[in-house]
């Protein structure tokens, strides 16, 4: 009809509840959608009456007649009710979806935050590297020019890293936002057959997204500083009149936020983990009253998601550590008990099993649970079977452990000045630090982490610092201390956008800036 007609049209009293569309609305999903709804679909049974039942059992549009009389035995649902069913449950679905379609933003701003901060970085490093150019005569310019190509090629291997993260994270967003589109496209503007029969395909699709890991970026000190040394030592050695290329943490404090304690019940912080969504793990401890103790579970924006309380409270057992295993459940132990125990993140038990007085667990590349007891180190598959054990020291106060990338276990025993590494087979490395205040010494070590280039970040607590040391455990360098706002770290993590976590002994946690 012309607009003339179109207006007269609905003048009529038998045209009054006609919807009018334009021309240029026919590809739309609202003319689609009502046209959709004008159609008469007939019973799948007879094809003869209007459906009116859906079975869930037969999966079929049915009528009233043959509900009666060939579904009787089934949960038959009016269709309105069995979509309503249905998208209650998509929409549960398609929640975890939208959550993981943020993080991968987070990622990608992250990664183009640190590619911002490695070029400022790279031109920094430069203007040092040119300015001790400047009071160095012709003999030392070749030196310079290396220096310059390796602070290209340091900076250009991590822009490779940060680009191959986007571009991963660009493409898993991109199926995410596809099975997202058309969910919400057959919730919002489907009609009831499409959303009964297609339900199951939007599951499925749905379901093969649990599948795809957030990326994480890498754990490592992401900018560059040039170490000099005096003038007067140039005129024996070129190298070091120009320095070396060598990473640097910039200790920016990016968030702080406090978790409220018990000061009565002397309540502390005592781990920090982070899952593979990026959800943060706070261990609470309180000496005082074992029952006290717990986990907090808090998302990304450290908003409080849930509380795991001491399942052996009746018992007054101590119960403290955090991991996440494979299938991310939460591991944790029970000393008076000898009990390791997995939880999923909702606090449902998923198992127990016998570990001897242990003090702290973690979980290697295989997936194996580590537990540190009083006198032993031991692996012991997810069910419980032991597959490894030597003996470990017992110490003064409850341990802390921690599994690198290539399987290493680094207990730190707090009643000593040291940590110890073991390879995967669970021999002796080497020990790390010394009772003191000094480089390489240490008092009250505590929780560790590492860095992709396998040097491990330790807590210091009495000393108020975080010690970096290569993997072949010397001394590098303290990557924050008290006057980067810290004070009696517990334990320290890497998130899932690269930053530092700490918790304080008080119930400040802390991020940082690599």
């Amino acid at each position: 009809m012309c607009g003339d007609c179109s207006s007269d049209h609905v003048l009529h009293k038998l045209n009054r509840d006609h919807k009018l569309f334009s021309v240029d609305q026919f590809d739309s999903d609202e003319y689609a959608k009502e046209l959709r709804a004008q159609q008469n679909i007939l019973c799948d049974h007879n094809n003869k009456d209007p459906v009116e039942i859906f079975c869930p059992v037969c999966k079929k549009f049915i009528c009233v007649g043959c509900m009666v009389l060939e579904h009787k035995d089934h949960d038959c649902l009016r269709i309105k009710t069995a979509v309503a069913k249905r998208k209650e449950k998509l929409e549960l679905l398609v929640s975890p979806i939208e959550k993981k379609r943020a993080l991968y933003d987070q990622i990608k701003t992250a990664a183009e935050d640190q590619k911002t901060s490695v070029e400022q970085e790279r031109k920094k490093a430069k203007s040092q590297v040119n300015k001790q150019l400047e009071l160095v005569i012709k003999m030392v310019r070749q030196r310079a020019e290396d220096l310059l190509e390796e602070i290209d090629a340091k900076s250009d291997a991590k822009l490779k890293v940060f680009n191959a993260l986007i571009a991963t994270a660009t493409a898993d967003q991109k199926q995410v936002n596809d099975v997202l589109d058309f969910s919400r496209k057959l919730i919002n503007h489907g009609n009831d057959m499409d959303i009964l029969q297609m339900a199951s395909a939007c599951e499925q699709s749905s379901n093969s997204l649990q599948t795809l890991d957030i990326p994480k970026l890498p754990a490592a000190l992401t900018q560059l500083q040039l170490n000099t040394n005096d003038m007067e030592e140039c005129v024996t050695s070129v190298h070091s009149c120009l320095g070396d290329v060598v990473p640097a943490a910039s200790g920016r404090l990016v968030r702080s936020f406090k978790i409220e304690l018990d000061k009565f019940h002397e309540e502390v912080i005592s781990h920090v983990t982070i899952d593979a969504n990026g959800d943060t793990l706070i261990g609470i401890w309180c000496d005082k009253d074992n029952l006290r103790n717990r986990i907090h579970i808090y998302d990304n924006t450290f908003v409080l998601q849930g509380t795991i309380p001491n399942p052996r409270a009746a018992e007054n057992d101590a119960f403290g550590g955090i991991a996440i295993d494979n299938a991310g459940n939460i591991v944790t132990r029970c000393q008076g008990s000898n009990e390791i125990i997995v939880y999923t993140k909702t606090g449902d038990q998923v198992r127990t099993f016998y570990s001897k007085s242990p003090e702290a667990v973690a979980v290697n590349s295989k997936g194996h649970y580590v537990v540190a007891g009083c006198f032993n180190l031991t692996v012991h598959h997810k069910d419980g079977k032991v597959l490894q054990t030597t003996p470990d020291p017992r110490g003064k106060y409850f341990k802390y452990v921690h599994c690198n990338v290539n399987d290493d276990v680094i207990v730190s025993n707090p009643g000593d000045g040291h940590i110890r590494v073991y390879n995967s087979t669970l021999k002796l490395k080497y020990k790390y630090g010394t009772q003191g205040d000094g480089d390489g010494q240490v008092n009250g070590p505590r929780g560790t982490c590492r860095l992709d280039n396998g040097d491990i970040i330790l807590a210091d607590l009495n000393n108020h610092r975080l010690h970096l040391v290569s993997p072949d455990g010397k001394f590098k360098c303290f990557l924050l201390n008290k006057d980067n706002g810290l004070l009696k770290p517990k334990d320290v993590a890497i998130n899932h956008l690269g930053k530092l976590v700490v918790g304080e002994s008080g119930g400040h946690i802390k991020l940082y800036e690599l």
